[in-house]
């Protein structure tokens, strides 16, 4: 069917057919015109089709949807000229028994609306007529009719509001950004052209929204443009009405202030800013995405000021990761249940009133619960959870008026100022209100409903100020740093900043840093990210029993030693309901890894564990996982945080020498060093070694050197002529800055000469090596002249069977849980400390010994063998994970592996295969066996 057919087809027909009539002959129509399958052709009723059994919520009848399609809409009709805002009630009722579709289609023939119902996104509406479909006319932005509606059985994720609101709001601040640029480049402070900016947006949003007249503010733009000398006057008239309400130029204002109109200040603009302002005022400000409109708006004005504390954007897909668990899902299940309860009382005789009682206190509990964002910036989280209480308000709301509940039973509750946070920067605090109020507005714009007066109010319990010390100054003048007590609220959700802990002290400054550790001792170690005195604060607000849930976002280095003491305490006190150990995450451009931790005082009793599959490929999907607990390194199974270091493995493994200067040199430059002659006739060989690094091991084998003067005195290594020159040349002028004594004092030693690590390697003509973080876990033979850098790891054996145990699935299986992921790349990172000297080795017999050793030197043949056809070790395990057949380039590899894990398992006395949590929780048995 084509589109004038369509048309003309349902012009003619709409006015005289009733919608049971008619319906199901206008849907086929639409799918012939959209080339998709009709419900009956379909043959999956389940999933696909006309009259969808329902049950009908409050009333415990059932109804029916006219048309369903799981994952993708549910459409309701009504009779031509009839109200399309019943059938919109009707199929809000039936969403949440039907898997709540994210779109909502309602048609009265003539007319088809599309309700976007995407969870933590405001709702946006479509509206199609005969005519736009005649025409193929623009109706969603950068979408024409038709395809809005393929998109509705195609692809309903391209009608997401945050798509074409993640545009507006990119393009909208970046004009905004433009004018703040040049209010700065004339010397305007930044704090007084943010605020003057913040009104300009806030009055372009409200004129979108119907809060002003259309096209106000505009005028007032035009005649600034005209006239730049009188600007500032034009827009201190505009302000002073918005404080008060009132006239201006013809028009009357609303009463607005709520503090960010509390006076008439403005600032004057050029035409040039004037113009900026006009182009940006084009833009549909109703469309912004408040989640994201604060803190693109604040980069656009000071990308750096954040920064200072690794402050970071949110997306709304990471902050429901902790909303919908943390605040949703609780409030969820006691809906579920009053749900329930009211829907039974209501098929009583005289029962409607009981069950209204029941709707009215659940409303009235959610109108009272809290949620707090302890390091809130520009208040994303604050913004995506108040329209998730929002919605569930509505459908509360939808419920009572079912049940014949009137206007005045259940008047709107859930209200900004049942959001509480915290922010340093002072613009930022203030950016947190305006987003909420966007939020808010956009909100009721779409649902309908009164504007308050004032229209803005004051949100008192969002300050201003240090989230975790507060200055208070004693009777003696003194000013001496407390912790700071945060605002009470049920709920704690957030993504506190990120600063580990070399930078604290230049970020922070070192009295700060100081103060901190000082009033956190005993509670947060001081080797901690900053993120993980937001994580105690928490903890400590669920055990006094303010606080009934908790979810914030960190790196994922929080389950690493450093940090994981917080997660201890969480442990001791509650537990960890939720985590995502492990997600991709962009701060300031650059790709990191973070995790999603949730937890309360141990109620919850589902334990989740969250991880991508598929991740950065258009088939990444979320997976969660049950477990019976999660443990402080963010995972379950055996516990191996639990693992001690055991004496017998001590003094065998070590990380490598770190340079602190311009100790290395080319192979070029250090072989020719070598032949040069010294007064004392000592040799340049004993100083210059080939020095070993991650890549060396695991991808190509590089050609760098490093003077290496080992613990010789400056007499003895002056002898060195050439050598000692260059570091007198290259390192001595930048040592003498460094702040540790030592170094400046040693200036040609390198910066950690680990002089155990080399008594330990002496003796041997080889050693093992691993790069600290790689992809894959291997052990390596290196040479003895070779000089491990700081990013490896090292074993003092020339032992085969010592290759063969640390490169068994066994022992990586150990390391890989009990050490922690790094970086974009999610590498794993292996220490001394916690992969190699808690692993308990097995009870050896001269049999079981010489077995793995036989198969480990099997391995390094094997090995051997791809190299000589250009594999780097990379590429070997990449190929392990690819092996189909015999025909595979690393199948030899694979046999010589599992003989290899055969082999260990023997020396242990296991059977094998074994699962991977079984082979985890015996050799932690086996830790614990050996506890010093």
């Amino acid at each position: 069917m084509q589109p004038q057919e369509f048309a003309a087809k349902w012009r003619d027909l709409a006015p005289r057919l009733t919608e049971r009539a008619a319906y199901q002959e206008h849907w086929r129509d639409l799918c012939a015109l959209l080339g998709e399958r009709g419900p009956t052709d379909a043959g999956d009723p389940d999933n696909y089709a006309f009259e969808k059994h329902v049950k009908k919520a409050g009333t415990g009848e059932t109804g029916f949807a006219d048309v369903f399609k799981r994952g993708h809409f549910i459409a309701e009709y009504k009779g031509h000229g009839k109200s399309l805002g019943k059938a919109l009630q009707q199929a809000l009722l039936y969403a949440r028994e039907l898997d709540n579709p994210p779109l909502l289609i309602v048609s009265d023939l003539n007319v088809i609306e599309i309700h976007t119902n995407f969870t933590g996104s405001s709702p946006r509406t479509l509206r199609i007529t005969l005519d736009d479909i005649e025409r193929d006319a623009p109706v969603g932005g950068d979408l024409t009719a038709l395809q809005v509606l393929r998109a509705a059985f195609r692809d309903p994720g391209r009608l997401d509001p945050r798509q074409l609101r993640e545009r507006v709001t990119q393009d909208a601040t970046a004009q905004i950004g433009q004018v703040a640029q040049a209010l700065a480049a004339r010397g305007t402070a930044p704090i007084p052209a943010a605020h003057f900016l913040m009104r300009v947006v806030f009055a372009m949003f409200a004129e979108d929204v119907g809060l002003l007249e259309r096209g106000l503010l505009t005028r007032v733009l035009r005649r600034a443009r005209e006239h730049p000398d009188r600007s500032q006057g034009y827009f201190q008239e505009l302000f002073t009405a918005m404080q008060g309400g009132g006239e201006f130029w013809g028009t009357d204002v609303r009463h607005f202030n709520g503090g960010l109109f509390d006076d008439g200040a403005a600032l004057p603009i050029t035409q040039g800013d004037a113009d900026r302002l006009l182009q940006a005022a084009t833009l549909d400000w109703a469309e912004v995405e408040p989640a994201i409109f604060g803190t693109l708006f604040e980069q656009s004005l000071d990308a750096a000021t954040r920064s200072k504390r690794g402050a970071h954007y949110t997306s709304v897909p990471d902050i429901l990761r902790v909303t919908d668990p943390v605040v949703m899902q609780p409030l969820r299940r006691e809906w579920a249940k009053v749900k329930a309860d009211a829907e039974v009382l209501a098929t009583k005789r005289g029962g409607r009133r009981a069950a209204l009682d029941a709707l009215q206190a659940f409303h009235a509990r959610l109108g009272d619960a809290t949620v707090l964002d302890p390091a809130c910036g520009s208040g994303n989280f604050l913004v995506v959870t108040l329209g998730q209480l929002l919605d569930l308000e509505h459908e509360v709301r939808l419920l009572a008026f079912e049940l014949g509940a009137g206007p005045f039973d259940l008047p709107p509750r859930v209200h900004p100022r049942q959001l509480r946070g915290l922010e340093i920067e002072p613009f930022a605090h203030e950016l947190a209100s305006v987003s909420v109020w966007i939020a808010y507005f956009q909100w009721k714009s779409a649902h309908g409903g009164e504007w308050d007066t004032p229209v803005l109010q004051r949100l008192p319990e969002i300050r201003q100020g240090d989230a975790l010390l507060t200055a208070v100054a004693g009777e003696d003048g003194q000013v001496r740093y407390v912790e700071t007590a945060w605002p009470a609220a049920e709920f704690i959700v957030g993504n506190p900043p990120f600063l580990g802990e070399k930078k604290q002290g230049p970020r922070l400054g070192l009295p700060y840093l100081q103060q901190l550790r000082a009033a956190y001792q005993g509670r947060v170690a001081a080797s901690s990210d900053l993120v993980c005195y937001w994580f105690e604060k928490a903890r400590a607000a669920i055990e006094g029993g303010v606080t009934r849930r908790a979810g914030l976002i960190s790196t994922n280095s929080i389950n690493m030693l450093g940090n994981r003491q917080v997660l201890e305490r969480i442990g001791e006190t509650g537990a960890i309901f939720l985590a995502w150990p492990n997600l991709p995450w962009l701060q300031d451009g650059a790709a990191v890894r973070v995790a999603a931790v949730c937890f309360d005082g141990g109620q919850e009793q589902e334990r989740l564990l969250g991880h991508l599959v598929g991740e950065r490929t258009p088939q990444e999907r979320e997976v969660l996982v049950s477990v019976p607990a999660i443990h402080a390194n963010l995972s379950a199974g055996a516990d191996v945080t639990q693992a001690v270091r055991l004496p017998e493995n001590a003094g065998l493994s070590f990380q490598g020498v770190k340079l602190a200067g311009a100790f290395d040199v080319t192979g070029d430059v250090a072989r020719a060093w070598l032949a040069l002659p010294n007064p004392g006739g000592v040799s340049n060989a004993d100083v210059l070694r080939p020095l070993l690094n991650g890549d060396d091991l695991m991808d190509v084998r590089g050609d760098t050197w490093v003077i290496d003067f080992a613990s010789r005195s400056e007499e003895e290594a002056a002898q060195y002529l050439v050598p000692f020159a260059h570091v007198m040349e290259h390192v001595k002028p930048v040592r003498a800055t460094n702040n540790r004594k030592s170094r400046r004092d040693r200036y040609w030693q390198l910066g950690e000469v680990m002089p155990a690590m080399r008594r330990a390697l002496a003796p041997l003509p080889r050693y093992l090596g691993t790069s600290i973080v790689a992809k894959h876990r291997a052990f390596v033979w290196c040479e003895a002249r070779d000089l491990p850098s700081g990013r490896l790891v090292v074993v003092a054996s020339d032992q085969d069977w010592m290759h063969g145990l640390l490169n068994s699935r066994v022992h990586t299986l150990w390391a890989d849980r009990a050490g922690s992921t790094h970086g974009k790349g999610n590498d794993l990172t292996y220490t001394s400390t916690t992969c190699f000297e808690t692993f308990p080795f097995p009870v050896w017999t001269l049999a079981s010994q010489e077995a793995v050793a036989a198969a480990g030197r099997f391995v390094e043949t094997a090995r051997g063998g791809m190299r000589t056809q250009g594999y780097t070790l990379t590429g070997m395990h990449n190929a392990l994970g690819a092996v189909e057949g015999t025909t595979s380039p690393a199948y030899t590899l694979k046999l010589a592996h599992e003989r290899l894990d055969q082999a260990v398992a023997a020396a242990y006395g296991w059977e094998w295969p074994l699962s991977e949590d079984e082979v985890l929780a015996r050799l932690l048995a086996l830790n614990l066996e050996r506890r010093p």
